[in-house]
């Protein structure tokens, strides 16, 4: 029979010991165990297993695999991080991989990084790390128009309706508004010109692949010739864009003050990429 020892040892450790033996030391106590040191609490198993029970029954096990920390449940089971007040703010159902935040955002701190999608399915992609399948801004807020001419140092138009709203996925951006002008002089003098309209919250990125443009909704108060369609598109490096007529067959031409009378209103849907 094994001898179980309670000794200290040379340096008035004290030390619980099974020598000779192969079987296992228990501690059983009827009420609370506390373990207190003024340093630090080290658990050694050589079986790289720490099993945690309740009762007698396994809930979970702390790991050792290749040097890594696996927390490991039992079959079909959850783990769950509490708040202080004992109520679940993160789930991690580890039967059926998913995560769920049970309260709260997640939150990217460092610029720049973000959630990347792998497994992708596209052929052009060959890395589920790849930068272009990483979503890394998302927001959406407001933004205040100017309506301007493109003469004179971009003076501007008086607007009655100038808040529009937008929304960033990425470096892609979209912005809605509806705008009206009741004159066409501002704060700067008459307007003349082309017609563009500034602030967009967001500057446009410079490169050729990131033109964007569409066909606006116009309401009344403005003075093009019929048959004509008013579009507008992007200016590149730069928080604006410019409104210009097509009619079909000529091409465009760029959208005069002269066009846009007093009372003129634009309904502005456009998506574009910024850098």
């Amino acid at each position: 029979m094994a001898t179980r020892t309670v000794k200290s040892d040379s340096g008035n450790d004290l030390k619980l010991s099974n020598n000779g033996g192969t079987g296992s030391v228990t501690i059983t106590d009827a009420g609370d165990l506390t373990i207190d040191s003024p340093a630090d609490i080290v658990l050694d198993a050589e079986g790289a297993d720490i099993t945690l029970k309740d009762g007698g029954t396994a809930f979970g096990t702390l790991k050792q695999a290749s040097g890594h920390l696996v927390i490991q449940p039992e079959s079909s089971k959850e783990i769950i991080f509490n708040d202080g007040s004992g109520t679940a703010s993160l789930t991690v159902d580890a039967a059926n991989q998913h995560v769920s935040i049970n309260n709260g955002s997640i939150v990217i701190s460092t610029a720049g990084q973000g959630i990347t999608f792998g497994g992708d399915p596209d052929t052009r992609q060959n890395s589920p790390t790849v930068g272009d399948r990483t979503l890394y801004d998302y927001e959406q807020g407001s933004w205040v128009a100017a309506v301007k001419g493109t003469d004179d140092g971009g003076r501007r138009l008086t607007m009655n309706h100038s808040t529009g709203y937008y929304t960033k996925v990425g470096n892609l951006v979209t912005v809605s508004g509806y705008f009206t002008t009741v004159n066409l002089n501002g704060g700067d003098g008459t307007a003349s010109g082309g017609v563009i309209i500034a602030g967009l919250p967001y500057t446009v990125a410079n490169n050729t692949g990131a033109y964007s443009g569409g066909v606006a909704c116009y309401g009344e108060g403005y003075s093009i010739t019929a048959g004509y369609i008013p579009t507008v598109y992007t200016q590149l490096n730069d928080t604006k864009v410019q409104l210009y007529l097509w009619d079909g067959t000529g091409g465009p031409t760029a959208m005069q003050v002269s066009e846009w009378t007093a009372d003129g209103q634009i309904i502005l849907n456009l998506s574009y990429r910024v850098a």
